[in-house]
């Protein structure tokens, strides 16, 4: 590939927005639940005769704050009308789109700048319900979700470029916790080489992105080699092809007839609502990574691994007021973070509770020399998905079980999980742990771990 070729790259990035309801009506936002359409009312299905509700407030507060941390101009007092934007889908039941966008509209927000890239503008709109060309089904509990949408300026250079600034941004909204987790961001990328810019349209991942930018660059270098123009266009990424794919030619903003929308007013923010939540704006991860080695010595290295994730950053602040933390960090960025992974766990899951007292505990045992290193580490496997206080279950390490006591619970635990036996047999090593945890847990954590695995082996 041509190295000297002029690149210039642009987002659109989209995120659900972490309100309890949606953005016109009171229906609640959890589309990630399988059931179809059972968030639903007349609202935000676009059925005749339904008027919107006044936006969500909770929605209004999170973009200014999403826009404070983008550094941008935030618009106020009347200055943001709603424009309705039409386009025919099926998955749009009213024929248009409500966003604070468009010809004739004032973005919510405009002129940031973030990790050294122009934001051009942020708004507000609402998503449409979820359409299935395969069958024709539509599910409308997406349908109203609140929206924030960042178009940044085209000041990509490189496709490393553009993965690591989207992924620091997901990591800074994530500490004001505005974006909905588990739900994705959609992002259309805008690339253009030698020609007319492509938007590549709803790209759900980095590594999706990466490969549809790899190949869209390639495959316009050798246009252009050939002698081809290469034209505004629309595409999608096909993951399992590798390649882009022509939707439609690139619409104008005349294509979506935007007009204001006479159901809704103005979006009305002023100056004071502006400043409160300026003032109430967390820690961010440059702010948190210069604490942890200026307030508490931490190696830059170490630091860095840590702002990857608020609960883990927050998790070793807290051991930092009872212990020393440079002195502990690989047992949060080593050990903590090698169980997590092998259980497919974040700090932050629902169903994960570790607590840092207990973790404290734990080091301040192996400190005294009433554990070893390695007991230490094997107590950890079992801290989650929910800690424990190590001294009130010392029996771990003092009065074992006998091999023919641990022998009777490893039976009893294969009598009780027939299926997850067999799935271990089959190889599965996530079952494996999950016997062993039931035995360990049958035993007031009094089995020898190692033996417990190692009759197990035995009867595989």
């Amino acid at each position: 590939m041509e190295k000297n070729y002029p690149l210039k790259i642009g987002l659109e990035i989209h995120g659900y927005l972490n309100t309890k309801e949606k953005l016109f009506c009171r229906c609640e936002t959890d589309f990630l639940k399988k059931t179809p359409n059972i968030f639903i009312c007349p609202i935000c299905t676009g059925q005749p005769g339904s008027k919107p509700m006044l936006p969500n407030e909770e929605a209004i507060k999170k973009i200014i704050q999403i826009s404070l941390i983008l550094n941008c101009r935030i618009n106020y007092e009347g200055e943001m009308k709603w424009q309705r934007k039409h386009y025919d889908w099926p998955d749009l039941p009213k024929g248009y789109q409500d966003t604070i966008s468009g010809a004739h509209s004032t973005p919510c927000a405009e002129n940031g700048v973030f990790d050294g890239i122009r934001i051009r503008e942020c708004h507000l709109e609402e998503d449409p319900a979820q359409w299935n060309p395969e069958n024709g089904e539509i599910n409308y509990n997406r349908s109203g979700i609140p929206l924030i949408e960042i178009v940044t300026e085209p000041d990509f250079k490189s496709v490393e470029q553009t993965l690591s600034w989207l992924s620091n941004l997901i990591n800074t909204l994530s500490y004001i916790k505005v974006i909905r987790k588990n739900a994705g961001i959609k992002v259309d990328v805008n690339v253009s080489t030698y020609g007319e810019r492509i938007e590549i349209k709803n790209i759900n991942s980095l590594e999706k992105i990466k490969k549809a930018l790899e190949y869209e660059i390639k495959r316009q270098i050798e246009e252009y080699e050939n002698g081809r123009e290469i034209k505004k266009e629309t595409l999608t990424y096909d993951d399992i092809k590798g390649k882009t794919i022509k939707m439609r030619e690139k619409e104008g903003q005349t294509d979506y007839r935007f007009i204001p929308d006479p159901d809704l007013p103005s979006l009305d923010i002023s100056k004071e609502d502006i400043e409160k939540i300026k003032k109430s704006l967390p820690e961010l991860p440059s702010e948190k990574l210069k604490k942890l080695i200026d307030k508490f010595s931490l190696r830059k290295e170490d630091a860095e691994i840590l702002v990857k994730n608020l609960a883990l950053v927050e998790f070793a602040e807290e051991i930092a007021k009872k212990i020393n933390l440079p002195k502990y960090i690989s047992w949060i960025t080593i050990e903590l973070l090698r169980i997590l992974n092998y259980n497919k766990k974040t700090l932050d899951d629902e169903d994960v509770e570790i607590k840092p007292e207990h973790l404290v505990e734990l080091l301040e045992l192996v400190d005294k020399g009433e554990l070893t290193v390695l007991n230490a580490k094997q107590i950890m496997n079992n801290f989650v998905p929910k800690s424990f206080s190590v001294k009130e279950n010392m029996k771990i390490q003092l009065g074992k079980l006998s091999e023919e006591e641990t022998k009777k619970l490893v039976e009893k635990v294969i009598k009780e999980n027939k299926k997850v036996f067999v799935e271990f047999k089959e190889g599965k090593k996530e079952s494996l742990n999950f016997l062993i945890g039931q035995v360990m847990n049958l035993s007031g954590r009094r089995a020898d771990f190692k033996k417990v695995r190692e009759i197990f082996e035995k009867n595989r």
